[in-house]
């Protein structure tokens, strides 16, 4: 008679799947705990106001107005953002650090009243809006924020929707590359991006492991056209450009992952970064539950 094996038992392959997707539900989750939330915070939530909204299609100053243009950390920032319901944003500073000052504001004719809500302080500002042939541009005169007349550049016409189960978008996505192990199980990498803000900057991890054990990054980022670039916790910061391909599952390639030694790495659209992500993009894993 042989003798019994003092191997492990090899876990049927529908316990090993099971097992993979509770883990990734706690990759998730573990990221998303309240100290590393609250350090996190993107600093552009708008609060709520209860004002009569106005229709975005009859308000001619929705989206976001630049004074300055897109550059990389310290270029100056000053931008007017119109949501197009009565409520606003104005932001200065320079990359990597603003602030932003919340206002209520209507429009009459040619002149545009602002009410900044955390002083109460009120202007009325004539302005206008000119094409040159590029994007329009809108005039403030005595701009309450700037100096005498201040020109902004239009970089965006349609309001910023904070939706991070909204599909067609990098931001606000869980972007996964799972690997089967010959030996059994699966390795991963999964950059997990909070859905950013009116400038393209958004919060977020990256995680990586075998879901026995597994490492997260906690990382900030913007994007810029076809380019993303983060800004990692440990210090580094990094560029790439990307391309992202519609599909089932979308999939997003970095040209230059940071964290695959700059090679080009393949990752597919595994869900909203904060929600329920469906099945296509795991396969046989089935569904991925993600704690809020």
């Amino acid at each position: 008679m042989s003798a019994p094996s003092t191997s492990s038992p090899r876990r049927p392959s529908s316990i090993r799947r099971r097992r993979a997707v509770d883990l990734t539900a706690l990759v998730i989750a573990a990221a998303a705990t309240p100290a590393v939330v609250r350090w996190l915070a993107p600093a552009d939530t708008e609060p709520t106001v209860a004002v009569a909204p106005a229709p975005v299609a009859a308000d001619p100053l929705v989206g976001l107005w630049s004074a300055h243009d897109d550059g990389g950390a310290g270029t100056p920032v000053a931008f007017y953002y119109f949501h197009g319901d009565g409520h606003g944003l104005y932001r200065y500073g320079r990359v990597g650090l603003t602030n932003t000052n919340s206002f209520d504001y209507t429009v009459e004719g040619d002149t545009l009243a602002l009410h900044f809500r955390k002083t109460g302080a009120r202007h009325r500002v004539r302005f206008a809006v000119e094409h040159d042939g590029g994007a329009p541009v809108l005039v403030l005169v005595d701009d309450p924020k700037g100096s005498g007349t201040v020109r902004y550049r239009q970089r965006r016409n349609d309001p910023v929707e904070h939706d991070a189960a909204a599909a067609g978008r990098v931001d606000g996505r869980l972007w996964l590359d799972r690997v089967p192990f010959a030996t059994g199980g699966y390795g991963f990498a999964l950059y997990q991006l909070r859905a950013g803000g009116i400038d393209g900057r958004g919060t977020g991890w990256f995680h990586r492991g075998d879901f026995d054990d597994w490492t997260t990054e906690a990382l900030g980022y913007r994007i810029v056209g076809d380019r993303i670039e983060f800004d990692f916790a440990t210090g580094d910061r990094h560029g790439t450009s990307f391309v992202r391909v519609a599909g089932e599952p979308a999939t997003l390639t970095l040209q230059e992952d940071p964290r695959d030694f700059w090679h080009a790495h393949r990752y597919v659209d595994a869900g909203p970064s904060f929600g329920h992500a469906g099945t296509a993009a795991l396969g046989p894993l089935g569904p991925l539950a993600i704690a809020p």
